[in-house]
């Protein structure tokens, strides 16, 4: 019985040696993975990163000689033609604001120099289809819905507002211009019989908002719409007379050639603004699209990435309005002395 308790004593004791050195196999292989795995992780990330410094330095080279080279040619162009653009200074002094439209304004001669936004320089290539997003009449409680969206995709738009003094209005009035969008005027009231009574009623709106919008955001706005547009039949005032006054105060006014129909009274589901905005944009190669940031427009906000994600897959290139926009006029400002 001696040698057989021995016996069991010792094959148990073996057995624990085996499992024991079981375990520390197992622990140092762990170990080993802990160790090489991230080294390896490192290793392909820094391939990874390799390329990518590759491909930014190609990309940054390519760039530099598109933009040489469109330097060179407008040069050449604007030495042929020996043509000059000029720009209006904005007079700054809140005293003289009243005496702005009769005074002589400076002008700077634009030096070949200059260097643009990629943004501008994207506005002078003829060689892509353009798209302005558009949104008429906020501030809204869908404003600052909206203004996350465009930023989560990277894209810039203009927003037409018109006149609100409370402080969140005011905060998306900042938060606009903050962003890099355009912030433009779509009158102070908004209410047509009041805006369209006759033109000094238009003058004090358009001046009211602008001062608004110029005192909260230090901004001067420079673009304008025109409530039903400038082809509106209900303004009791001539709208060439409207026109005319913006022409002396340098405002642009931009009226629309694509609409998503969130103001035609129908109940449009998310597909089909989408659908009537892509039909539209495919008809022309400068498209601005008329929407609308108000409390009733949800279905605006949520078909707004769906929108973005098909106009940037199809190739189009969204941008804000700017000095360098086409400007979609039902009634051309030109025409208007």
């Amino acid at each position: 019985m001696t040698v057989n308790a021995t016996y069991c004593h010792n094959s148990k004791e073996e057995h624990r040696r085996k499992r024991v050195k079981r375990i520390k196999h197992v622990i140092i292989a762990a170990v080993f993975l802990l160790l090489i795995i991230p080294t390896v992780c490192c290793f392909m990330m820094l391939i990874k990163v390799n390329r990518l410094e590759k491909q930014v330095e190609a990309l940054v080279e390519m760039h530099d000689k598109e933009y040489q080279a469109y330097l060179k040619e407008r040069k050449e162009t604007q030495t042929k033609e020996g043509s000059q653009v000029i720009y209006a200074a904005e007079v700054e002094d809140e005293a003289t604001m009243a005496d702005v439209s009769e005074a002589e304004e400076p002008v700077l001669e634009e030096s070949t120099e200059e260097v643009l936004t990629p943004e501008e320089l994207l506005e002078q290539s003829t060689e892509k289809k353009k798209v302005y997003l558009t949104f008429d009449d906020g501030p809204s409680r869908y404003s600052d819905e909206l203004l996350d969206i465009l930023k989560e995709y990277g894209v810039k738009a203009t927003f037409f507002v018109i006149g609100r003094t409370d402080r969140e209005s005011k905060r998306i009035y900042k938060r606009i211009v903050d962003e890099g969008h355009t912030l433009a005027m779509h009158t102070y009231t908004h209410k047509y019989e009041q805006i369209y009574k006759n033109l000094d009623s238009f003058k004090k709106d358009v001046e009211k908002l602008s001062d608004l919008l110029y005192k909260t955001t230090g901004v001067r706005p420079k673009y304008y719409r025109f409530p039903g547009g400038s082809s509106n039949q209900v303004s009791k005032v001539s709208i060439k007379k409207c026109i005319s006054y913006l022409n002396q105060k340098g405002i642009t006014y931009f009226d629309w050639n694509v609409v998503n129909g969130d103001a035609t009274g129908k109940n449009y589901t998310e597909k089909q603004m989408v659908t009537t905005v892509m039909e539209g944009v495919h008809k022309n190669n400068n498209s601005i699209v008329l929407m609308h940031d108000t409390v009733s427009r949800d279905t605006t906000v949520k078909s707004l990435p769906t929108l973005i994600k098909k106009l940037k897959k199809e190739g189009y290139v969204i941008l804000p309005i700017s000095d360098y926009t086409n400007p979609i006029q039902h009634i051309k400002a030109d025409s208007v002395k």
